[in-house]
This record gives C-alpha cells, sequence and structure tokens, in this order.
C-alpha cells in the first residue's frame, strides 16, 4: 500500500484498545516497574516494511473470542494494549487492514523513532503475559 493509502479511521475511537501479539522477549524484567514490562522492540514495523500489526480489540469480542484465541496460533506469546488514541497523541494513524483470517487486523502506520517506540512500550498494559 503506498503511503498516501494510510488514511487514520476516525471510526476507531480514542479509548479503543489496540492488541500487540508480544513475543516472549518483547517482555524484560524491570524492578522500577514492578517486574516486568514491554519491550520498545514490541512497537517496530514488521520486517517487510509494513507498518505495525494490532488487533482491535472490539472486533475480537464482537466474534466472541478472547485474548488466548487470538494467540492460541502462537506458542509462547502474549497480549499487550494500547489505545488509539495514545498512539494518535505519537503522532501515528490507525487503519483498518482486515485479514482473510483475521476480521480485527489494523495497522499503526507512521514513522517510529527511538522515542514513539518507548512512549508506545511504556503505556503497554500486559493483557496476557508470554509463556516463553
Amino acid at each position: 500500500m503506498a503511503d498516501s493509502e494510510w488514511i487514520d479511521d476516525p471510526t476507531i475511537l480514542p479509548n479503543a484498545d489496540l492488541w500487540r501479539r508480544l513475543h516472549p522477549h518483547w517482555v524484560v524484567s524491570d524492578d522500577n516497574a514492578g517486574g516486568v514490562r514491554v519491550s520498545s522492540a514490541a512497537f517496530d514495523d514488521s520486517r517487510d516494511g509494513s507498518p505495525l500489526s494490532v488487533l482491535l480489540a472490539d472486533v475480537v469480542a464482537h466474534s466472541n473470542r478472547t485474548p488466548k484465541n487470538v494467540i492460541e496460533d502462537f506458542p509462547g506469546y502474549g497480549i499487550a494494549a494500547i489505545t488509539a488514541g495514545f498512539a494518535r497523541e505519537c503522532g501515528k494513524g490507525v487503519m483498518r487492514t482486515p485479514e482473510p483470517n483475521e476480521p480485527a487486523h489494523a495497522s499503526v502506520f507512521g514513522r517510529k523513532t527511538g522515542s514513539t517506540k518507548r512512549s508506545l512500550a511504556r503505556s503497554a498494559r500486559i493483557i496476557n503475559a508470554p509463556s516463553g
């Protein structure tokens, strides 16, 4: 998709939870955070150059699924949540990008500097901790 085709979707409300699947290496020990926290590495764009992949929690819920359902094909993974509003406060856009097997798929687009990724990581809430 060309950069000009990425359009922030106003139907994704500011308080909408965006779930990010968490690789076990993306959760790190942090005594100041009470044990563990999400690493900024969790908020990189994909290796193929596509934007940060997330799931719209409300769409997952409307399909009668749970956080555990969306990671069942990802052994050891967990889930973290940020809000669409916070992503936008960081200057990023959020767009629905449903996939054939995942109607809840969305993308957080826009350049992600180190400080942006750190801000997103600090705001992340762990919903399901990785088991790896």
